[in-house]
């Protein structure tokens, strides 16, 4: 079955299930609602009291990975306009970009996408299916705060490199907000569940007042809701069988060089506990998308490269440490989010699968601040994203010999 027809099908059965969540409503409370599913930029004026416009629609540069055979190369590609929107008689929840009206029958939802492709998937925790014009949404209970507030919510927010690229990146708009300094900010409280995250949020917001909220158990209603629309932003998701394309992601050069001189201004000495290692291999305890890294270590341990964990480290030893390393490999993954705190003319090495295609958001951080990252992209059979996989030890070794080898930058 293709993309479309899954799409059609599903809106089928997203019409079919209204029906049948509207008819139990009349006997008890749905767990579950189905909505019409409408981009922000639609919301009618009696959910949007204002917009500010801070941005206008331009468009973005993205650096594709370069690899020892091919140069790299860049594309450009549309990105949104920034906006903030005065929302009013919505509900929100703190990990997903979409407001849902006081009547729960529609959901406006912050686009990402360019074209009219159906290939894009906006899911999360509580958006757990969408078609074209109908979503299904869990139907949580309503909590009302009699107060403005500024959303800093979105998608994955667990994720450090979404939180900090896509999310924090949104406080630099905060002056645009008429007395922003007196607003409740909303965060997921999850958040405050992973030290490094709440310590990075603190770099950004010290004299803000935060209100951390769950995202499995309500929908929260503010007097005014203000939303900043994303200048830095990726699709969450595509279909399977589709390949990931560089301009599925956005980022701001001016929007980067502000995470980091944050960053650098917040990095306190006196929190690092560790000395600066030399050759960075980047060793990760999840079990999420497996490798033989163990076997790959001890090749790179034969180059001078040391194990480094990242998720060990509190995150003023991340900067620290990422900003003194003169090489730095390790697949890729949230970690290299770090690479934001590189010094200049630093090399590195990162591996993908295949599947991935033109993923270009690492190797676009690299080239912002002048980080010499190569890859390393590896055939896979599976159309899944994060498979489990082997890289073979001699073509490493090659790779890393490739890199030692390279005086020349990819850029």
């Amino acid at each position: 079955m293709n993309a479309k027809e899954q799409i059609e099908n599903l809106e089928e059965q997203l019409k079919a299930l209204r029906k049948k969540y509207y008819i139990k409503s009349f006997f008890r409370k749905a767990k579950r609602l189905v909505t019409d599913f409408l981009p922000l930029d639609s919301i009618p004026s009696e959910y949007c009291t204002e917009k500010i416009k801070v941005s206008e629609r331009q468009e973005a540069e993205l650096f594709l990975p370069g690899t020892f055979h091919a140069p790299q190369r860049s594309v450009k590609t549309p990105k949104n306009a920034v906006e903030i929107f005065a929302l009013q008689n919505v509900l929100c929840t703190p990990n997903s970009t979409y407001f849902l009206n006081l009547k729960k029958d529609k959901i406006f939802y912050e686009k990402w996408h360019d074209d009219d492709r159906i290939i894009y998937v906006y899911n999360t925790n509580n958006l757990m299916q969408h078609s074209i014009t109908l979503a299904k949404v869990k139907n949580y209970k309503n909590v009302y705060y009699d107060e403005e507030a500024i959303f800093l919510g979105g998608t994955f927010t667990f994720n450090y490199y979404h939180f900090l690229v896509d999310i924090l990146s949104k406080i630099e708009f905060f002056q645009y907000i008429p007395d922003a300094k007196n607003k409740l900010i909303i965060i997921d409280e999850e958040i405050q569940k992973v030290e490094n995250l709440k310590d990075l949020l603190y770099f950004f917001l010290k004299d803000y007042k935060i209100l951390f909220l769950s995202h499995d158990k309500n929908y929260f209603h503010f007097k005014k809701l203000w939303h900043i629309t994303s200048t830095n932003y990726a699709i969450p998701n595509i279909m399977p069988g589709e390949v990931y394309e560089p301009g599925f992601a956005k980022l701001s050069k001016s929007s980067l060089q502000f995470l980091r001189k944050i960053a650098f201004d917040n990095l306190n000495l006196s929190k690092v506990h560790i000395d600066p290692v030399k050759k960075i291999f980047i060793s990760r305890r999840s079990q999420y998308r497996k490798y033989n890294d163990e076997e790959i270590f001890e090749v790179a341990k034969t180059f001078g490269f040391e194990e480094v964990f990242f998720e060990d480290l509190n995150i003023h030893e991340q900067i620290y440490l990422v900003n003194n390393a003169d090489y730095i490999i390790g697949p890729s993954g949230a970690a290299w989010t770090n690479v934001l705190f590189a010094k200049p003319g630093a090399k590195g090495l990162s591996w993908y699968s295949a599947v991935w295609g033109d993923f270009a958001i690492f190797s676009t951080l690299a080239k912002e601040v002048n980080f010499d990252l190569y890859f390393y992209i590896y055939p896979q059979d599976d159309e899944g994203f994060h498979e489990d996989y082997r890289l073979d030890p001699e073509i490493f070794n090659q790779q890393l010999q490739q890199l030692f080898d390279s005086n020349s930058s990819i850029h």
